[in-house]
């Protein structure tokens, strides 16, 4: 499991937007395999800031459980993010007199399955209220979280809780390892390859990422693919797109940002600054 985080490391749309009102928390080292990060309002807000605050939200290979606190109802409400295909747009808060922060927790594709007692398929592309995959954390997490000042101490508060709920055993090892070959191909690989490699049919396989992820290999494949493709080209000074187009199986230049621009609804032109305006 720790294997699979240290060579993965998925992106979002503005990978550098931690500033004076959103940040990101890396996890603890026993929840590093499971979790990406910890991220949310680093104070109190009446409305999100039109700056640096993420507009757009792509495909990040990742699932989200995210708190809003509503400090004005003495409320706290979460919902379950599973894992999308495409990007879209959220608008920024409305204004308002009401004094909320978010936080949430971000998983891994492989691993938010290890704290519900849910499978997730017929999942993707879905938003649900927090308590349909995660019952327990919604009752007992949420009120304490209302109560911690910081987003650190609400970080701190959440790993304990996911440590007590954490279940290794719901994630098979014969899916880690098609989800290793995955990756260690960089999404670039045949369905069979995965299959030879981790044992198991092609119905098999389609089952068992259906049950840990909601998707299907050969979407998580084209994912991965699109994202070291975003992270090639936002960190990397020497990326160049004909290179790129060789390494991740395009047949052309052309191909390749046709393929882009259906994740990340705009061109790398585009994407990359957007991305920048957040330093």
């Amino acid at each position: 499991m720790l294997t699979l985080a240290n060579m993965y490391h998925p992106i979002t749309a503005t990978p550098f937007c931690n500033n004076e009102s959103y940040c990101e928390i890396p996890p603890c080292n026993a929840l590093k395999p499971y979790i990406r990060c910890f991220w949310g309002d680093t104070k109190p807000l009446t409305s999100r800031p039109n700056g640096c605050t993420p507009g757009l939200i792509i495909p990040d290979t990742c699932m989200d459980i995210i708190f809003d606190v509503n400090y004005s109802r003495n409320d706290c409400q979460g919902i379950f993010c599973a894992l999308d295909e495409h990007s879209y747009q959220i608008s920024n808060r409305s204004q308002s007199k009401e004094l909320t922060a978010s936080f949430a927790i971000r998983f891994y594709a492989w691993s938010a399955i290890a704290f519900t007692e849910q499978d997730l398929r017929g999942s993707k592309n879905q938003t649900f209220q927090m308590e349909y995959f995660f019952e327990q954390l919604k009752r007992e997490l949420a009120p304490l979280l209302f109560d911690a000042p910081t987003l650190q101490e609400k970080a701190k508060i959440a790993e304990s809780f996911l440590l007590m709920h954490l279940n290794p055993n719901r994630i098979k090892n014969d899916f880690l390892n098609a989800v290793y070959y995955i990756l260690s191909n960089e999404g670039r690989t045949k369905i069979s390859d995965v299959c030879n490699y981790a044992l198991l049919s092609e119905k098999q396989l389609e089952r068992s990422f259906q049950y840990h992820m909601g998707i299907s290999p050969k979407t998580f494949s084209s994912l991965v693919r699109y994202q070291l493709l975003w992270q090639g080209m936002i960190l990397s000074p020497r990326f160049n797109i004909l290179d790129a187009v060789d390494k991740y199986g395009y047949t052309d230049q052309s191909h390749l940002l046709r393929d882009f621009k259906s994740r990340h609804l705009i061109t790398p032109t585009e994407a990359l600054r957007l991305a920048h305006k957040c330093r």
